[in-house]
């Protein structure tokens, strides 16, 4: 039994007062008289049991008066159909459409998201004139847009048609709670949840600490089953992740991704195509086998074809679910970089010839010299990597300096007798001058080949050993505060220090024959052409966010003054968006984006700044369905009442369902009739017994 108005049974307590009468009867005395004292017995005895089953019967009537009208007032109601009293009960709906990733597939029955339309318009079609319906997807950005309930149930249909599959997960929990508003404004006390969906397990996922009840009203859930689970679907696989493995990203050099792709079905796959695309077209592919319900990780390399920010996406052939076989990353290939070269002719000489070096033109951009720091602190606006070879340094060139890798820039350094100033600015202190002689010269002991500045130049350690066996060094001055990225006997040879969003590489020998064989090898041209892109290269290669997750990125404090940024998104469409400046950091806020693809942060003029792949998550893939009951079993933790959650399995009417729902009794008019009933008794009672009494007392 339910009560739509349960509020008006405090009204029971009026129910008290006829009781209160009652006993306050009994202690007033009351006179009787009688014509003859050897009557008095016989009429005391008389007049008690008349005057008590009175009492007792008016006291009983008026109890039940105050109760049948207090009950209907409380309008109880309960679900079976009684003759007379039965009806239907005018409705708010709400309809949740699973149209999530595993909607797209197919089975016996048809184009699942095709089954939950027919199912939407079959509880549409049962509505009657007084209810109100919404029809709401689960997922994408139209589940957070406002709509609220309607009486027009052609528009109600019209919200049907214009559902469709969206990349994302559906998750019942999270849909509940967004159309929480909307029951407790609904017109009609009777309110109605269906949910329908193909059952997938993944849907009932709770996020962290998110526990306890998501209706607290009382509402009829209908989980309204759709699709044959696994049954009758293809195999099916996804691609989990995609990781980009090059951290020194090169317009010349192959760019690795690394890939995680698992097979989410029960059954093994063998020779699965998985192709690399950069902006829509293929430029690698491989063929791979996954074991049933496992996973297998896939290295997959291009060349990039120009500079610049662009999408790189894993992708696999088509199978039941489409939108889960593709996985993006944004990587940004740098321009290449402006470079100032600070020191005397012959202390840049080595180094400018390095740089002008065959194939190294896709690399390094233009060079410019300068005698010193100071003669070259008007030009550094439009250079990114200042390389010093030595000369003189005054304590306002280490303060420029300073300045100039804080705000994004890049140093390498080399060791001079006068490096040490701007060492210390840097973070760096160099340590006591080494010198050996020629005989007994320091060598190369380790290099950190995983370090972005040497990924990629050693494949093997006998590459490694070939490319620093040759190395003689008879003069070093290692420094210390910093990351050795080579050492050698005396200590660091390559080290690097971060300083604000920029870096600085120092090279403990001078550029020039005076300190060994370094200068002349082929460790040392990798080591100063790398150090110019990585010096200047961006922390990571983009950030990542799930579908429909907001996110504010950094600017680069060198681009920090700019006044607008260009956000292009996965769909090709552009907008202006104004920087929010803080007193610590400049952020640009980017619209959470609702599909997957790579959105590309610009300036005006056409800057990359960040990419941002967007990308959902893989959980619907793996086939994972609710066996029958089961659905019900992790629904009903979420709600009120649990007798109020139905599971309709697929195939079921669904029209039943909604008549079962509606028809009930309201037991109001009972109550009433049996209030009026009572109140007729008392009033004859009370009649009865005076009439009686009156020919007695005379």
């Amino acid at each position: 039994m339910n009560l739509l108005n349960p509020l008006a049974l405090f009204g029971l307590a009026a129910a008290g007062i006829p009781l209160l009468l009652h006993l306050l009867n009994l202690r007033k005395l009351r006179v009787v008289d009688f014509g003859s004292i050897r009557f008095l017995l016989e009429l005391q005895q008389k007049q008690v049991r008349r005057l008590k089953l009175q009492q007792i019967l008016l006291l009983i009537l008026r109890t039940l008066i105050v109760v049948f009208a207090v009950l209907a007032l409380a309008r109880p109601t309960i679900e079976t159909s009684l003759p007379v009293l039965s009806s239907a009960a005018r409705a708010s709906v709400v309809i949740l459409v699973d149209n999530s990733a595993s909607m797209e597939g197919a089975d016996g029955r048809g184009p699942r998201l095709d089954q939950a339309k027919k199912a939407a318009r079959q509880i549409i079609d049962g509505l009657r004139d007084g209810d109100e319906v919404v029809v709401l997807p689960m997922v994408g950005g139209d589940a957070d847009r406002r709509r609220d309930l309607t009486r027009t149930f052609d528009a109600a249909r019209q919200q049907v048609e214009r559902l469709s599959v969206s990349d994302g997960t559906a998750n019942i929990i999270d849909a509940l709670r967004s159309v929480r508003s909307l029951l407790d404004n609904a017109l009609h006390a009777h309110r109605e949840v269906y949910v329908i969906s193909d059952a997938q397990q993944s849907q009932t996922i709770r996020r962290q600490n998110d526990t306890g009840r998501v209706l607290e009203k009382d509402v009829t859930v209908f989980l309204v089953r759709i699709g044959e689970g696994e049954s009758g679907l293809e195999q099916n696989m996804s691609v989990d992740s995609v990781a980009v493995m090059t951290k020194l990203l090169q317009a010349d050099k192959p760019v690795e991704f690394e890939a995680v792709i698992r097979n989410g079905s029960s059954r093994d796959v063998s020779g699965a195509l998985v192709s690399l695309s950069f902006n829509g077209t293929r430029v690698a592919q491989k063929a791979i086998d996954v074991p049933a319900n496992g996973t297998r990780t896939v290295v997959l390399a291009a060349i990039p074809n120009r500079q610049g920010a662009f999408a790189a996406a894993i992708e696999l052939e088509s199978d039941a679910i489409d939108r889960d076989n593709v996985r993006w990353a944004g990587v940004t290939i740098p321009r290449r970089s402006r470079l100032c070269l600070v020191g005397p002719g012959d202390r840049v000489q080595l180094a400018r010839t390095v740089l002008s070096l065959p194939g190294v033109g896709a690399t390094v951009g233009t060079i410019a010299s300068y005698e010193s720091i100071t003669s070259a602190s008007s030009a550094l606006s439009d250079v990114d990597v200042v390389i010093v070879c030595g000369g003189a340094v005054s304590s306002s060139d280490a303060s420029v300096l300073r300045q100039f890798v804080e705000a994004g820039g890049g140093a390498v350094v080399f060791a001079s007798p006068t490096a040490q100033a701007l060492l210390s600015s840097c973070g760096l202190q160099p340590l006591d001058e080494n010198q050996t002689s020629s005989d007994a010269p320091f060598v190369i002991t380790s290099v950190e080949r995983s370090h972005p500045l040497y990924q990629g130049v050693f494949r093997t350690s006998a590459d490694e050993r070939a490319g620093t066996e040759g190395v003689r060094i008879t003069r070093q001055t290692p420094a210390a505060g910093g990351f050795d990225i080579v050492r050698t006997g005396a200590g660091g040879l390559v080290t690097e220090a971060s300083l604000g969003q920029g870096r600085v590489v120092y090279i403990a020998v001078a550029p020039d024959m005076s300190s060994g064989t370094f200068p002349l090898s082929g460790l040392f041209a990798a080591t100063l052409v790398r150090s110019t892109l990585y010096v200047v290269a961006p922390r990571d290669q983009g950030v990542n966010v799930a579908l429909g997750e907001s996110v504010s990125i950094p600017i680069p404090p060198r681009l920090a003054g700019r006044e607008a940024f260009v956000v292009k998104d996965q769909n090709g469409i552009t907008s202006v968006v104004k920087p929010i400046r803080m007193s610590t950091a400049t952020l640009l806020a980017v619209p959470p984006q609702y599909s997957s693809g790579v959105t590309i942060v610009t300036t005006t003029d056409s800057v990359p700044v960040m990419t941002i792949a967007a990308n959902a998550s893989t959980r619907e893939s793996r086939l994972e369905f609710f066996a029958d009951a089961q659905w019900k079993g992790a629904v009903d933790p979420l709600v009120l009442r649990p007798d109020h959650v139905a599971e309709i399995s697929a195939g079921s009417s669904v029209a039943n369902a909604i008549r079962q729902a509606r028809t009930g009794s309201e037991l109001w008019p009972l109550a009433t009739l049996l209030a009026i009933v009572c109140a007729l008794a008392e009033m004859f009672v009370a009649r009865y017994f005076v009439q009686d009494a009156a020919p007695e007392a005379s």
